[in-house]
């Protein structure tokens, strides 16, 4: 597609950005409500993979080159990191895809590294919203994708049930970071 059609195509991003935030604000209240007065601690958009690439020039000046997920959740006892990544979307597009980069082998290896993990683990939770939660097409692509591993994804149908949540870190999310 030319740069000119491309002009003039309806801009999505903004909006599908704000229905995103808002899972992640949901997500954000629900874990901290969840863990406070513990030694686990969020970080919103946290910066320890930030400059996992190394640096890039940007305005003339060094920036970090890396990734940021949407949260961090540290157990402060230990230091092991867990890095959240979610992705809300209506029944098609590509969100899911996007979320199987942070299965590279050179991610998991920094994310380990910083998130104080061994080899076994896998140091990302993902959590799947809204239609591509819900969808049984891509439910069961998200299942197969992440096969073996399914302990780190919530397929989270209902952003307004924080039980999901709660029980799915409870049970599953919180004995890696023990």
């Amino acid at each position: 597609m030319a740069r000119n059609e491309l002009s003039q195509r309806p801009e999505w991003q903004g909006k599908s950005a704000a229905r995103g935030h808002g899972a992640e604000d949901v997500f954000s209240v629900i874990m901290e409500m969840h863990l406070s007065g513990t030694h686990y601690r969020t970080e919103y958009k946290p910066v320890s993979l930030r400059g996992i690439y190394g640096t890039r020039s940007a305005g003339g000046k060094q920036r970090p080159h890396g990734i940021r997920p949407e949260y961090a959740i540290t157990n402060e006892l230990n230091g092991k990191s867990i890095f959240v990544e979610i992705k809300r979307q209506r029944a098609a597009g590509n969100a899911h895809e996007r979320a199987c980069k942070y299965m590279m082998p050179g991610i998991l290896a920094s994310a380990r590294e910083i998130g104080r993990h061994s080899d076994e683990v896998i140091p990302f939770w993902w959590i799947f919203t809204n239609g591509i939660a819900s969808d049984q097409y891509y439910r069961q692509e998200i299942m197969h994708w992440f096969k073996g591993i399914e302990a780190n994804v919530l397929l989270w149908t209902n952003v307004r049930d924080k039980n999901a949540v709660i029980d799915h870190f409870d049970n599953r999310i919180r004995p890696l970071l023990e």
